[in-house]
């Protein structure tokens, strides 16, 4: 029988050996260097103690969640340990809170609702109250004291919210209706009517100057006319003195209505464009009625020129002789 020769390989068996070595070094190494950041971490962690409060808001707490932060003044204290319904009040909402010791909460200390930038979220800003607004601490059901809450500026922009969406539309119904095709078309008329007022209102100023300038030449004459009657009443008698005096009168009259008239027009004409939007047509009629007023003047002192003893003598029935 011949015999089997065997060869161990002992440098591969080495090397494999080395392998798993190397391998379990390193997970050791892991393992302690996560053991490591585990105490570390629990050791450099918040070592605060703290106490438990309750706090019961009015409505709804949408925006507030569990692990939440509670802050005092602003400085962070504590945090949202929980969140239910009271269930001895509906509509009521309980939050525990757990808070720092040493944060000064006292019986006058109120929490409320406040917004995390613009994120949405919301966090419970505790405060003292306002002088005057001394509130007792009693304790909870859960055996914690009681923290006061009031509403917040969050709450009532939130309850307000609908009678101010509500006020914003009624206003766009209002300006809606305001800008309604009719009313525009309103206004354009209004416009499309003052401006062709304007565009007239020159030629109108220039018609009263002229009908100005035509009562003063009207004075002039009654006034050459009376002038004419005072030298018949000088030879004529008492009535035709009296009727010429009275004649002076009436032409002194329209004189004085005439300078009124020129010193209105002067100092109004600013105005105007005003009174040409609203009292032209009823304007227009007094111009034409000033110049038939005119026209009869003209008229009367025409006829006083001629013959100033026909206003106040009828064509006698029989003849006067008139000695030479």
């Amino acid at each position: 029988m011949s015999a089997v020769a065997v060869r161990v390989d002992w440098r591969g068996l080495m090397d494999r050996d080395a392998n798993y070595v190397a391998v379990g070094a390193f997970v050791l190494l892991v393992l302690v260097m996560a053991a490591g950041f585990v105490i570390w971490y629990t050791e450099s962690g918040d070592r605060r103690v703290y106490q438990r409060y309750e706090i019961y808001f009015e409505g709804s707490v949408f925006g507030l969640s569990e692990g939440g932060s509670v802050r005092y003044l602003g400085v962070a204290v504590g945090r949202v340990a929980r969140i239910g319904l009271d269930p001895r009040k509906a509509g009521r909402v309980l939050v525990l809170a757990d808070i720092a010791e040493g944060t000064p909460i006292e019986v006058d200390t109120v929490a409320r609702l406040a917004l995390q930038g613009v994120t949405g979220l919301l966090f419970i800003d505790l405060r003292p109250a306002e002088p005057g607004k001394q509130r007792i601490q009693p304790e909870g059901d859960g055996g914690y004291p009681v923290i006061a809450s009031e509403r917040s500026d969050f709450d009532v922009f939130v309850s307000s919210l609908p009678d101010v969406v509500a006020r914003a539309g009624e206003a766009l119904n209002r300006v809606n209706a305001a800008l309604s095709d009719q009313n525009i078309t309103r206004v354009s008329s209004t416009l499309a009517s003052v401006e062709l007022a304007s565009r007239d209102l020159p030629e109108t100023i220039a018609g009263v100057r002229a009908t100005l300038a035509e009562l003063q030449e009207a004075a002039a004459e009654i006034e050459a006319a009376a002038a004419g009657l005072r030298e018949v009443a000088t030879s004529g008698g008492g009535e035709i003195r009296a009727a010429a005096t009275r004649l002076r009168e009436v032409a002194d009259n329209v004189a004085r209505t005439t300078a009124r008239l020129d010193r209105f027009v002067a100092e109004n004409a600013g105005h105007l464009d005003r009174f040409a939007a609203h009292g032209l047509p009823e304007f227009e009629q007094l111009l034409r009625e000033a110049r038939a007023a005119v026209r009869a003047f003209e008229s009367l002192s025409s006829s006083l020129e001629q013959d100033p003893s026909r206003l106040i003598y009828e064509p006698p029935a029989r003849g006067v002789e008139i000695p030479p």
